[in-house]
């Protein structure tokens, strides 16, 4: 019995020390089946012509986000959950024409720790890439009349340093066309005033459109002379309005597509006259020389779209506000009510428009140590503007949902949803804070608890977050881009805060 128990365990130390020796290497060490991760640092370039300060997302790394350069360029290090993804960029100013781009970049899915290089390059053939996919790629560069671009290098490819100047010319022209079917779709309102089209799907319309157009052999948007063609041009705006209707089941404004086509027909036309020879570095220098000046405002004229300007707070300008925190401002407690009104812009209209915006706003007063706060989120107030792009008149539609948190004893943090439709006292182009809460009795009994609470010599900051849904906000303006959190509710927007002592 001894002897066959001895057996065994030799048995199993046998077999035990047989395995752990096929598991080492030659020098004992063991082997992993997955070697370590190793982070590598990855490049890359936005180009419209260059994007400086635009926002650079990696779609499928939960957020993450970088900025370009003043030359356009941004970079990054990989790591274990961030390696294979999508990019979308957005944002930013184009160095060529110093206009906010208005438009979107993307390059689709990638595997970034194996990208030959280590550079990567966002350009409108990357977008026509993501929403066309590879099959019929080539087909469509060659109906751009482009012929140093490939299917196989188009993410390497810089037009930029890699093209002429005429396919500079092209490729530019091609994102301004985009760009202004994007611009168009998103300002469409449903009945409700709500936006009838998302960036995103804006986009998917607008490239794809394109991409389907082009994707037939001959349908040349740009001859081999840089010259764009009428045929093709129509085709991708009868097609683009087309797809809007059914996205939105509503008829599309007639007039936008021929908007479009003479607002690119004029820029086609204008930087064809520079783009003579040289490569695209040299067509992006060319626009800011002095003889140019000319072309260069045609061009900006015809690409200008709404754009946010002009934020006042309690009638004090940027300089101001920005200055006040090391020197407050006067600010009369008699008409604390009144004074406290937000005002905004838009510039570069053309006619009435209408945007929906989410608007935050946080009062904290002090006086000593006592500190009191206020905090309400609007999630819905539609604004419409005048043709001069001043505010006309704005309302809260029904079913909006507003957030409230206060330091104040007995006031209840809550949420609530409005049951009907409130239009809102609009003073001079200027919407007060005090009309805004009127709108709802539970949020003006809060709002004049609040304000019953404040006395002269007493400080307020205050800070009014702002989130446009269809216009973007002129980056020159340079707003903080701050988060406002209500009872876990947020939304990140661009930001205007005061300091104030109420006298």
């Amino acid at each position: 019995m001894l002897l066959n128990k001895y057996i065994k365990y030799t048995f199993l130390a046998t077999t035990i020390t047989t395995l752990l020796t096929a598991c080492a290497g030659s020098d004992g060490s063991t082997n992993s089946s997955t070697a370590p991760f190793t982070s590598k640092p990855i490049s890359g370039t936005a180009v419209d012509f260059y994007l400086k300060n635009a926002t650079v997302k990696f779609d499928d790394c939960n957020g993450l986000t970088t900025t370009t350069d003043a030359q356009g360029q941004f970079s990054f290090e990989t790591t274990a959950n961030c390696n294979n993804s999508a990019i979308t960029i957005t944002g930013g100013t184009d160095i060529g024409t110093g206009l906010p781009f208005t438009g979107t970049l993307k390059i689709k899915k990638t595997d970034l720790q194996n990208i030959s290089n280590n550079d990567l390059v966002a350009s409108p053939l990357t977008s026509l890439e993501y929403y066309l996919g590879s099959g019929d790629l080539q087909v469509v560069l060659n109906n751009l009349g482009l012929t140093t671009v490939t299917a196989t290098n188009i993410k390497s490819y810089n037009p930029v340093t890699d093209g002429s100047a005429k396919e500079m010319a092209v490729i530019f022209t091609l994102q301004q066309l985009a760009t202004q079917i994007e611009d168009n779709f998103q300002a469409i309102n449903k009945s409700d005033g709500s936006v009838a089209l998302t960036q995103e799907q804006a986009t998917q319309i607008a490239f794809s459109t394109i991409a389907s157009t082009l994707k037939t052999q001959g349908n040349n948007l740009f001859n081999s002379n840089g010259d764009l063609q009428a045929t093709a041009l129509d085709a991708i705006l009868t097609a683009a309005v087309n797809t809007a209707q059914t996205a939105i089941n509503a008829p599309v404004d007639p007039t936008i597509a021929g908007k479009i086509n003479g607002n690119i027909t004029t820029v086609s036309t204008a930087i064809n006259t520079i783009a003579q020879s040289g490569d695209g570095a040299t067509l992006q220098a060319a626009l800011q020389l002095p003889a140019n000046q000319t072309t260069l405002n045609t061009i900006k004229d015809s690409l200008k779209t709404p754009i946010y300007a002009d934020f006042t707070l309690a009638g004090y300008s940027l300089a101001e506000l920005k200055a006040s925190t090391t020197a407050p401002l006067a600010l009369s407690h008699a008409n604390l009510a009144t004074a406290l009104t937000v005002n905004f812009k838009l510039n570069n209209t053309k006619s009435e428009l209408t945007d929906t915006i989410k608007l935050g706003f946080k009062l904290n007063g002090s006086r000593g140590a006592a500190k009191e706060n206020l905090d309400v989120i609007i999630h819905n107030i539609q604004v419409t503007f005048k043709t001069d792009g001043t505010i006309l008149s704005a309302k809260i539609p029904s079913n909006t949902k507003v957030n409230i948190a206060s330091s104040l004893k007995d006031v209840t943090q809550l949420e609530f949803t409005t049951q009907t439709e409130i239009p809102i006292n609009v003073s001079n182009g200027s919407i007060p804070l005090s009309s805004i809460v009127s709108s709802s009795d539970t949020l003006k009994t809060y709002y004049n608890q609040y304000i019953g609470k404040l006395a002269v010599n007493d400080l307020v900051q205050a800070s009014a977050y702002v989130l446009p849904i269809t216009y973007t906000v002129d980056p020159a303006l340079e707003l903080q881009n701050d988060t406002i959190n209500v009872n876990g509710i947020q939304f990140q927007g661009s930001s205007l805060v005061a300091h104030f002592k109420l006298n």
